[in-house]
């Protein structure tokens, strides 16, 4: 996820950070149970409930259902709140922790895959305080920030800096001291003052072939008003957005250039919300733009997990709740249905074991609480809401995921630039590409276990991806060659080349921020003792609104 010129959301990254804005458009942000800049918030303070007060009264009983970056980070910061706390997650999971963030080994040649590769950003601190707490180091655990090539349909767009190293430097310029025969030193000596995101539209490395003029950049300045008028806190500002497509707000109301739309903000729009901008929420893509363009400069740089994430922060983080002494985690454990009665809730799990608590937390996705909805009763008895669930949507990805014994040098010198290629729709005219985007990730530069292992990694991850999920393995495959050979302008790479290989599906697995959305997005709170979490809990309102508290969750006398 770059700002309205350059992020992109790795495979499921645009919904799984904990990040400092909760409310910034929470696709960014599943955790919606973090303390804000990793510490207390007003409401955070008052953590400790009437159950804490007493050793002698029994502990506040949570159910967290869930083990994805929502669920863990639920589990964790209640748990943390009071030793007067009992938390039980449940992961319905059976290949281990981190929900679509997880990760397993192929069966041929026990190399590492996971469902798709997930994306650091700058403004992610509570994630980055997250896994600190976890007793991890960071550079440990994350590679440095890396640049990003992006590529539409018309090929190679551009280059993404990395401004991070900037934002330490001077904020002042001396006219005698520019560099006024060198422009991309006098670019790199102004860039610093401008706001986001002129900073990057100036530091951008574009491709001379390019077709976008600086008449089609500059038309991009017709959505400042958009910007100035979306307050990301506001609940009209959401209101009216989320009424209109993303593709109205840029091409009819922003009136930015087709070259514009279809080179930048169409491939941004296919790996962020992952869906074409007449399916996308304005207020949704006015969130995401101004969470990883507007907030901070550099706030789009990015850092990538130097390992399975699930080896290398889940399965850590499991030993650390444990050692906590109040949290139990079950895997393989799938609630089958949730039940409310005398002030307590009964949780069964796989239609054989119940578990009794005092309040309940949903960390899961929306179709994944929609199909929850069928066999729980708290939930029925609400209004509306069932319909309200149902007809939130999901988006598929499809993971891919080849081995190597070497990059085809073509390859490796396409990507010599970065080992990040951000492609956009409708790429090699392939009917299954039309409206999917997709990014390209070189492993043997972001991952440990591909250095020095006498093999090399290719992921491939596609976004809005139905029609790829229902071809068979070795089509996709094939599919998957053909569609890197494309867009990084390469020869044909031979299928015999693929040593190993895995393929991922994740149906509906994504929230889908389609018009309309917001207004079907639930509140942290559902009802008395029964909250959500995730990234497609109400978006508008103060973030505070988007926290639970162990005061909320406790039974009162």
């Amino acid at each position: 996820m770059h700002s309205s010129l350059f992020f992109y959301a790795a495979f499921y990254s645009v919904y799984r950070g904990v990040v400092d804005n909760v409310s910034a458009l929470q696709l960014i942000n599943p955790i919606s149970l973090v303390r804000r800049n990793g510490s207390s918030s007003s409401s955070n303070r008052r953590f400790l409930s009437r159950c804490s007060k007493s050793s002698e009264r029994e502990p506040c009983r949570v159910v967290v259902v869930g083990g994805g970056w929502a669920g863990f980070t639920a589990a964790d910061t209640l748990a943390r709140a009071s030793s007067n706390v009992s938390v039980t997650l449940l992961d319905a999971s059976q290949r281990g922790p981190g929900g679509l963030a997880g990760g397993w080994r192929t069966p041929k040649t026990g190399r590492p895959v996971e469902a798709g590769i997930h994306g650091f950003w700058r403004e992610y601190r509570n994630t980055f305080a997250m896994i600190e707490n976890i007793g991890l180091d960071l550079d440990d655990v994350l590679t440095n920030f890396t640049p990003s090539i992006l590529v539409s349909e018309n090929g190679r767009v551009a280059l993404a800096p990395v401004l991070g190293n900037t934002m330490d430097k001077p904020n002042h310029l001396q006219a005698n001291n520019l560099d006024w025969s060198n422009p991309r030193s006098l670019l790199e000596q102004i860039a610093p003052l401008l706001p986001s995101p002129l900073d990057v539209a100036l530091l951008a490395d574009f491709n001379p072939d390019s077709e976008l003029s600086i008449a089609d950049r500059i038309s991009g300045i017709g959505l400042l008003g958009a910007w100035a008028d979306f307050v990301q806190e506001d609940r009209d500002s959401w209101e009216r957005y989320d009424k209109i497509s993303a593709e109205n707000l840029f091409r009819s109301i922003a009136s930015i250039s087709p070259n514009l739309y279809r080179d930048l903000v169409a491939p941004l729009l296919h790996v962020l919300p992952m869906t074409p901008g007449y399916d996308c929420s304005a207020a949704a893509a006015l969130s995401c733009f101004h969470f990883f363009a507007l907030q901070s400069r550099g706030a789009f740089d990015v850092r990538w997990c130097r390992g399975s994430i699930s080896e290398r922060i889940f399965n850590p983080w499991v030993e650390k709740l444990r050692e906590s002494g109040n949290v139990c985690i079950q895997g393989s454990a799938r609630v089958t249905s949730i039940e409310h009665y005398g002030g307590e809730y009964t949780v069964m799990i796989n239609n054989k074991v119940s578990v009794t608590c005092d309040a309940v937390v949903l960390a899961v996705g929306a179709t994944a609480a929609g199909r929850l909805i069928d066999s729980c009763l708290p939930l029925q008895k609400i209004p509306n809401l069932a319909s309200k669930w149902k007809e939130l949507r999901g988006v598929s990805c499809v993971a891919v995921r080849l081995f190597f014994a070497e990059l085809p040098p073509s390859l490796a010198s396409a990507m010599s630039d970065s080992p990040v290629v951000v492609c956009g729709p409708n790429i090699g005219g392939a009917p299954q590409l039309v409206e999917t985007g997709f990014c390209i990730y070189d492993l043997s530069r972001l991952q440990d276990d591909f250095k020095g292992g006498g093999f090399v990694g290719l992921e491939v991850d596609f976004f809005r991806a139905d029609a790829i999920a229902k071809m068979r393995d070795g089509d996709i495959i094939k599919l998957t060659l053909d569609a890197v050979q494309t867009a990084l302008g390469v020869e044909s790479i031979d299928m015999e080349l693929v040593e190993d290989s895995a393929v991922i599906r994740a149906l509906n697995a994504v929230s889908h921020f389609c018009v309309g959305s917001a207004s079907k997005s639930p509140p942290v709170r559902i009802t008395n003792g029964l909250y959500i979490c995730g990234d497609w809990v109400d978006r508008s309102g103060h973030a505070s609104g988007t926290v639970v508290t162990l005061k909320a969750v406790s039974p009162s006398d």
